[in-house]
């Protein structure tokens, strides 16, 4: 025996406008929840894209100084394929660590623009004695 549900004061068994409405409600928002979270994941691959991208330019740029010969303590600078400025700085190591009769242990750094900023790709490299 199955249960029966009662039909409404009006005799028929259907969902309200009412109740239809808030069903639409509920799932028009999930479907905005949805697309702000895809929209969010979507963004935030770009970012880790353009990231990953950076890194690989900024690797590149210490290859080709290390292909053009032996280091030498400055800062150059230069642009990156999408136009935004890099700064490439080598600096000796050795006096800071009291390292003096060693071979040169260079720190190699490529940053955006400012020598100063956060490294997008740094690296040690040991020099050859002099």
């Amino acid at each position: 025996m199955t249960a029966r549900r009662p039909a409404s004061p009006r005799g028929d068994a259907g969902f309200t406008t009412v109740e239809v409405l808030v069903a639409f409600a509920i799932a028009a928002a999930a479907t905005l929840t949805a697309f702000e979270i895809a929209g969010t994941a979507a963004g935030a691959v770009r970012r880790l894209d353009a990231a990953r991208v950076a890194a690989d330019e900024a690797e590149g740029v210490v290859l080709r100084r290390l292909a053009d010969g032996p280091l030498a303590p400055g800062v150059v600078h230069g642009t990156f394929s999408d136009g935004s400025p890099w700064a490439l700085s080598i600096v000796d190591l050795r006096p800071r660590l009291g390292l003096g009769r060693a071979p040169p242990l260079w720190r190699v750094r490529v940053t955006r623009a400012d020598p100063t900023a956060a490294p997008l790709y740094a690296t040690l490299i040991a020099g050859r004695m002099e």
